[in-house]
């Protein structure tokens, strides 16, 4: 049977059946060393230098290795690098590898391998999304997306030391960057003798899980790499059933068959309140943010920045936090969450008041005469669809104006957000991929950014964010990022509504999960066991 229709069925059959139950045993066969938790849709792609999607990037951090990682109170920490020097002047950074790193094929990392993992990222004819977030701050990058061979700012000094060296025009957050899931090393002879769509049947990685096999729109299943180069992982196998549903990842939670999911947010308090599953619950913070994004490509009135200004003073963020998510998230006024160095606290943006709103509209002429708006909605959480049936409520009731919500799956939602011209508006996230300011304004409103879904085109904002990256000093660049933060609030390029937090469910019998601010909430499953 299908293991779609089979979670169909087992969603069905707990439906409403929350209160004091913690499931039954795992089904027979299922051994210590399997540990299973869902994707939340089908990978577009599992090649790293597209995997922008949490789907695609958790299995990307679980199969492959980057120089830099954190850890789970955020700070920089060696992975396939043992150490870094920095020169004085900070544009020079060495790296001293470690000697046991090796692809799945068996072969070991050297200092090449690294080059021409990042020269492949950076080739402009690959046109990938996270070249610029990598790589931008390398000498020669801006040469070779003009045409030039390789990275001039990368030299292999000899087979364990890398080297690169920065522009000073585009600095900002190297080393940070560098802990980005995607910013890995790919065995060379498996991408090139692959072709296209390498990626299907082996992965190229040196992370502690090799890919052993992926059934579309329905599972990936993982095996544990026993020389990954930090131990060999506690787990045989890590099982990743595609579950596309909240509801049916919290039904197949109870029922046994998944060890880590997280909580529909729809669920929370009742799993909180319940003898058994309570104490299954984890709750820690998250560098995340949801946000309404109006399209002015597709939705003409957007183009007004008044507009888009009074959509965002019509929404009560506050009461959305309080009554909408009952406090366990809070209100965002900003784009960038706490918990990303340089917060900026204390920061208002732009508060509730209908009355502005609908002088702004008046001003704009548009004061009665907005068109019905469709708001797509990320369809990979609830959150997403709490947050947009609130918001439509409050648009309507403040503004006048007819709104509906579209579902979608996900894939589409994703492909319709990148293609820019599907939706008029949409409700989504952003989780940090890693701990830094770029991987907010850089990534989600630089007019160059592949993911500007909104097409922000400000050149006042580019400038702070160039600026930033040219800043010598952290606070420097900070203040500038600052600025052009409050640029694109009160811009109303995007309309942060709540700052989120995670909340997970994980089996008695699994120890050793660290957790992380970032990406899904959970650090690689090296460090996992299941006891049972």
């Amino acid at each position: 049977m299908n293991r779609q229709v089979m979670a169909l069925i087992v969603a069905a059959a707990l439906c409403g059946a929350l209160a004091g139950v913690g499931g039954p045993s795992p089904a027979t066969g299922q051994g210590a060393g399997v540990f299973r938790t869902p994707l939340g849709g089908e990978p577009p792609t599992i090649d790293p230098y597209f995997a922008t999607d949490f789907a695609s990037g958790d299995l990307t951090f679980l199969m492959y290795t980057t120089l830099v990682g954190f850890d789970s109170s955020g700070r920089l920490v060696p992975e396939g690098a043992r150490s870094w020097d920095v020169s004085p002047n900070g544009l020079v950074y060495t790296f001293h590898l470690r000697d046991n790193v090796a692809f799945h094929s068996g072969r070991k990392v050297t200092a090449a391998d690294w080059k021409w993992s990042f020269e492949r990222m950076g080739d402009p004819a690959l046109k990938t999304s996270v070249a610029d977030v990598v790589l931008a701050g390398v000498g020669g990058f801006d040469a070779q997306q003009k045409g030039a061979g390789g990275l001039a700012g990368i030299n292999v000094i000899d087979p364990a030391t890398l080297q690169f060296v920065l522009n000073p025009e585009a600095r900002g957050g190297f080393l940070n960057r560098l802990a980005y899931y995607a910013a890995v090393v790919l065995d060379r002879d498996v991408v090139e003798r692959g072709g296209q769509g390498w990626y299907e049947k082996r992965d190229a990685g040196s992370g502690p899980f090799m890919l052993r096999e992926w059934v579309h729109n329905d599972h990936v299943t993982l095996t544990a790499d026993p020389r990954y180069f930090l131990g060999a992982p506690n787990l045989a196998r890590v099982e990743l059933p595609i579950v596309t549903q909240a509801a049916t990842r919290l039904a197949e939670y109870q029922a046994g068959q998944l060890d880590l999911v997280q909580v529909p947010l729809a669920d929370f308090q009742r799993i909180q309140a319940d003898p058994a599953l309570g104490k299954q619950l984890i709750v820690f913070p998250r560098a995340q943010f949801i946000w309404l994004g109006p399209n002015p490509r597709v939705y003409e009135p957007f183009r007004d920045a008044r507009v888009r200004r009074a959509f965002a003073l019509a929404i009560d963020k506050a009461k959305i936090a309080r009554t909408v998510f009952f406090g366990f998230y809070q209100p965002a006024a900003s784009i960038v969450p706490p918990g990303i160095p340089g917060f900026y606290s204390g920061y208002k943006g732009l508060s509730y008041d209908p009355a502005q709103a609908k002088k702004l509209l008046a001003e704009a002429g548009m004061d009665g005469r907005l068109p019905p708006l469709v708001i797509a909605m990320n369809p990979i959480a609830q959150d997403y669809q709490m947050a947009a049936e609130a918001a439509a409520a409050m648009l309507k009731e403040n503004l006048g104006v007819d709104v509906s919500l579209q579902r979608t799956e996900f894939a589409n939602f994703q492909q319709g957000m990148n293609r820019r011209t599907v939706f008029q508006a949409f409700m989504t996230g952003w989780a940090a991929d890693y701990l830094d300011y770029s991987d907010y304004l850089d990534l989600l409103l630089y007019s160059k950014s592949p993911l500007d879904r909104v097409s922000y085109a400000s050149p006042a904002f580019d400038r702070f964010v160039d600026e930033a990256n040219a800043a010598p000093t952290e606070s420097a660049r900070t203040t500038l990022y600052h600025k052009a933060e409050a640029l694109a609030v009160e811009d109303a390029a995007m309309v942060p509504i709540v700052f989120t937090q995670f909340a997970l469910l994980k089996k008695p019998y699994v120890r050793g999960l660290q957790t992380t601010p970032a990406l899904s909430g959970w650090l690689r499953f090296n460090t996992v066991s299941v006891e049972r």
